[in-house]
């Protein structure tokens, strides 16, 4: 990582500044049913379904995956359908609490439930079923459950249960009854802790959270550049309203759900509404001249020194043409210790592996191309919920 330090020079001259200059403007503003999406889904691609559920059903059945490795399987495949993984989940959840926990999950969780109609009675069921056979991931997820429902004092009630052990999320849900005084006593450096937890971890719109409150001198310490900085990771990682506050092109979420969902059409339309309604040029936004421009060289620095959120953090804007111009030689010199370490959370570690893929499969720009490091790359940001590369790797037709 020495060479960061010759880059700092470099870098600061190669900022690109495309975002001040593109035009969002919404083409639709009709919010839309799931009914209107689900026809998108081709015939052949739900042939290829019903082969990888026959696989995993086949090889439990014949003792060669236990009920673990079955929702395993159940939690890969959900990157591409949530009702695929129903079905895996379904054949294990009458022994397995966390099966159970998973299910539930799918049945309550917004961007997952209008997908299962009228399964949301069962859905609590198996998570109260999990949680009371000690699974903590089901009382985070009750307690996502009930804070959407306005039950604040049962939603703390299973949070508190669930501590320490809390899945990214849940975090930030907490931080969010600390910020508004739901359930619990109102305290804005708590919540600005539980932000920061969350963010660290990995979760969107936690980082959304703690991005946001470094602006606000009531959560305490103005600090833009980390503000800035946090709010670029929320949207790497799935925040199309973070996107939108910097003026970026949308995107939809990443994990989790196709891009022709009712529940990202929605948040795309939502997202450029934001952008037309509130947006201002990125060149005229304290963000950008308090933020970026005065926090880069500190994040150079960082990263020369290891930090993995920064080796993220200017890998993506180079491999985005965003801010830094694109160029592959320099986005594997930031991503290729985070594959060595790999110390940053799933999500973030499945857009690296997926982006060093591209760029292996490809070549150019500094970079020699190389199909088996491509194909191996792929496989990993499969494994880590990569939409794109799990697409690649069983070969999901369009």
């Amino acid at each position: 990582m020495k060479k960061f330090i010759l880059l700092v020079p470099i870098l600061t001259l190669a900022i690109s500044i495309q975002a001040a200059t593109r035009d969002q403007k919404s083409t639709q503003r009709r919010y839309i049913s799931p009914e209107e999406v689900h026809v998108t889904v081709s015939s052949a691609a739900l042939q290829k379904a019903d082969a990888l559920y026959e696989s995993v059903r086949k090889a439990y059945s014949q003792g060669k995956l236990s009920a673990d490795d079955v929702v395993e399987k159940a939690l890969y495949h959900k990157a591409w359908s949530p009702q695929l993984a129903e079905r895996c989940l379904q054949l294990v959840s009458d022994k397995n609490a966390r099966a159970k926990s998973e299910l539930g999950f799918l049945y309550t969780y917004y961007k997952t439930a209008y997908m299962f109609p009228n399964k949301e009675s069962e859905g609590v069921s198996l998570l109260e079923n999990a949680a009371s056979a000690g699974d903590k991931s089901a009382s985070d997820y009750l307690g996502i459950y009930y804070n959407r429902k306005k039950d604040y004092d049962k939603a703390w009630k299973y949070f508190k249960v669930a501590a320490p052990n809390n899945i990214p999320h849940a975090i930030t849900v907490m931080g969010e009854m600390y910020d508004g005084g739901k359930g619990v006593k109102k305290d804005r450096a708590k919540a600005l802790e539980y932000f920061s937890r969350a963010a660290m971890l990995g979760d969107a719109s936690g980082a959304a959270k703690y991005g946001s409150s470094l602006k606000k001198q009531w959560y305490g310490k103005v600090n833009m550049p980390d503000a800035f900085f946090w709010t670029y990771i929320a949207g790497e990682l799935g925040d199309d309203l973070s996107r939108s506050n910097l003026m970026l092109p949308l995107r939809g979420e990443r994990f989790g759900d196709d891009k022709n969902t009712a529940f990202v059409r929605n948040a795309l339309t939502l997202g450029n509404a934001w952008n037309d309604n509130y947006g201002h040029k990125l060149t005229e936004e304290p963000i950008y001249k308090e933020g970026y421009a005065v926090g880069l060289p500190y994040r150079v620095v960082a990263a020369e020194k290891g930090d993995p959120w920064s080796l993220f953090y200017l890998g993506s804007m180079s491999y985005n043409d965003e801010f830094l111009n694109r160029k592959n030689d320099f986005v594997s010199e930031c991503y290729e210790p985070l594959i060595a370490n790999e110390k940053l959370p799933k999500n973030a570690m499945a857009l690296v592996y997926e982006r060093m893929a591209e760029i292996y499969r490809n070549g150019g720009n500094g970079v020699k191309a190389n199909a088996a490091k491509a194909a191996e790359y792929a496989r990993k940001a499969a494994n880590y919920g990569s939409i794109a590369a799990y697409k690649i790797v069983e070969k999901i037709p369009e």
